[in-house]
């Protein structure tokens, strides 16, 4: 299929180009091989029915969601939050992240802003505090609207429930060595 929408020199992995429209083709296809759509492995038979079926009923942004989940990001004095790639260098320690993956939304706390919320009286954890409640809101508004409600999960940078955003954030293989081998199959 990418063969017939992309143009390239045949054996010029560097030549290979897809036209606009179809630009968030390959990363869709990434993050659906790692989906729990697709996924079995590691998952019982019942929980992958689930989300199959799940995603078969849902409508097309929530399926979206689901296989491609979104970071928001937020920093104190910052207006609200930004959105941010799935990738490592997205978690700071002056960063709160909330991570939606449909069935979970996980407000993990950067180290340095975990750190000053533990130091209660201060400034500064004053205003830590001022912005978990502001992207605690923003996850509940997202949960909200969905059925079946997702699991929320609240960590600091480096505990062991961050596991749920490092799962999605840190994949086995690289986006960009994916689109390589791609690249290179397309071109071949």
């Amino acid at each position: 299929m990418m063969r017939t929408l992309c143009t390239y020199a045949k054996g010029d992995p560097g030549s290979v180009m897809l036209p606009r429209e179809a630009g968030i083709l390959p990363g869709l296809v990434f993050h659906l091989r790692r989906s729990a759509v697709l996924r079995t492995s590691g998952s019982s038979p019942d929980r992958t029915c689930f989300f199959r079926l799940l995603a078969s009923t849902l409508d097309t942004f929530s399926s979206l969601v689901m296989v491609q989940p979104t970071l928001i990001g937020y920093q104190p004095g910052g207006g609200s939050g930004r959105p941010l790639p799935l990738e490592p260098p997205s978690i700071l320690p002056d960063r709160v992240l909330l991570l939606d993956s449909f069935t979970q939304l996980v407000i993990c706390k950067g180290a340095a802003l975990a750190l000053a919320a533990r130091s209660p009286g201060s400034p500064a954890a004053a205003e830590v505090e001022q912005l978990a409640r502001r992207v605690r809101s923003d996850a509940e508004a997202l949960g909200a609207e969905r059925f079946p409600a997702p699991t929320l999960i609240e960590c600091d940078q480096g505990s062991s429930k961050a596991r749920y955003l490092a799962q999605k954030v840190n994949p086995d293989v690289p986006l960009s060595t994916f689109l390589q081998g791609l690249y290179r199959a397309i071109a071949e």
